[in-house]
């Protein structure tokens, strides 16, 4: 924790601003960080939310995936260490956090933008703050949407890269899906999702959900090789690159073993779909969530060419929405940055 600051000695807080930021200050000094802690009774009316929300129809014509938020607050709730994941060379929200000048400058800015304070608001200012980054999480909706559009019925997925949940949520949503195979080398996330699983399976069973089959694996994608003609659909966010997303320490992930540009590409992401190849049935569709990022700027064009040049026939590109632009020639636009996922064919399967 950083030394201790008193708000009211701080001259970039406004006079009247003091008592309220002080409190706020305080109140998270003794509760901590606001990671999402739901009981089980929220668990349930989030997973319902989820379940009934549209999800077929958030595709439009265009291809772009629009922007739905059910059951995010549910999968962050199995995943409370990913406030600590750092991204790039940014400050995690973690540390942003743990020092109380910085803090109590969030707490300002969040008291400036007018809205009241909350935990939901601390997160979101917590995330956007000058110099932080947190990793994102693959929104339930969104993958229940994908599934329903590249899956047959009773269809069988695997999930390469599991991270934090977004798409096994996702699959518990999707009618079309009847096994979840997921993999994933961090401990952290792998004890989430199986919590996840044995929690909320079972519960979505009692609100009419049917039965899924949820396989987990703690390894990387490029030491698993599911069994041949598995597989109706490889879909996934893999890491963006080699140390973009630090997921953890362990020696098992990516970064670590394949420290370079080349050496990630032709280990974890060649392997990868090579073992894709192997576990897909004729017919079967790859689809990959893969974006530029400032330590890779031409990520997508290089993982395009790569898979490409390694015998997959792009098929379709669809664009999940992200977060809102913002600047001044965006005001007013409604316009929101979009991420690539581009769907594959095995040249001849």
């Amino acid at each position: 924790m950083g030394a201790s600051v008193r708000p009211a000695s701080l001259p970039f807080l406004r006079h009247d601003d003091i008592a309220s930021c002080r409190g706020d200050f305080e109140h998270y000094r003794r509760e901590g960080f606001p990671v999402y802690s739901l009981k089980r009774d929220e668990k349930r009316q989030e997973l319902l939310d989820l379940l009934v929300a549209e999800h077929a129809g958030i595709i439009d014509q265009t291809g772009r995936i629009k922007q739905t938020m059910h059951g995010l607050a549910l999968a962050w709730h199995y995943q409370p260490l990913a406030w600590s994941i750092r991204c790039g060379n940014r400050k995690t929200p973690i540390e942003l956090f743990s020092d109380d000048m910085l803090f109590l400058k969030a707490i300002e800015r969040r008291t400036k933008l007018g809205h009241a304070f909350s935990d939901g608001g601390l997160r979101k200012i917590l995330r956007t703050f000058s110099s932080t980054q947190s990793v994102s999480n693959f929104r339930p909706t969104a993958a229940a949407a994908v599934y329903h559009r590249l899956l047959p019925e009773n269809g069988v997925v695997w999930d390469m890269s599991s991270g934090f949940g977004g798409r096994l949520l996702g699959a518990i949503a999707c009618d079309k899906v009847d096994r979840y195979v997921g993999t994933d080398p961090s401990t952290y996330a792998m004890d989430g999702l199986r919590e996840m699983a044995a929690e909320l399976v079972p519960m979505a069973e009692q609100l009419g959900r049917r039965t899924l089959e949820v396989e987990l694996h703690q390894t990387g994608s490029e030491d698993f090789l599911p069994g041949r003609n598995s597989l109706d659909l490889c879909f996934s966010s893999p890491p963006f690159g080699p140390g973009h997303e630090k997921y953890s320490d362990e020696p098992s992930q990516s970064y670590k073993k394949f420290p370079t540009q080349r050496e990630w590409l032709h280990g974890f992401i060649g392997a990868t779909l090579r073992n894709c190849a192997h576990g897909l049935k004729k017919n079967g569709i790859l689809a990959i969530n893969i974006a530029n990022v400032a330590a890779y700027p031409n990520l997508a064009r290089v993982f395009l060419r790569y898979a490409e040049g390694n015998g997959w026939q792009l098929v379709e590109k669809l664009q999940l929405q992200m977060s809102k632009m913002v600047g001044l020639k965006h005001i007013g636009s409604g316009a929101f940055k979009t991420e690539p996922i581009y769907v594959f064919k095995r040249h001849g399967k």
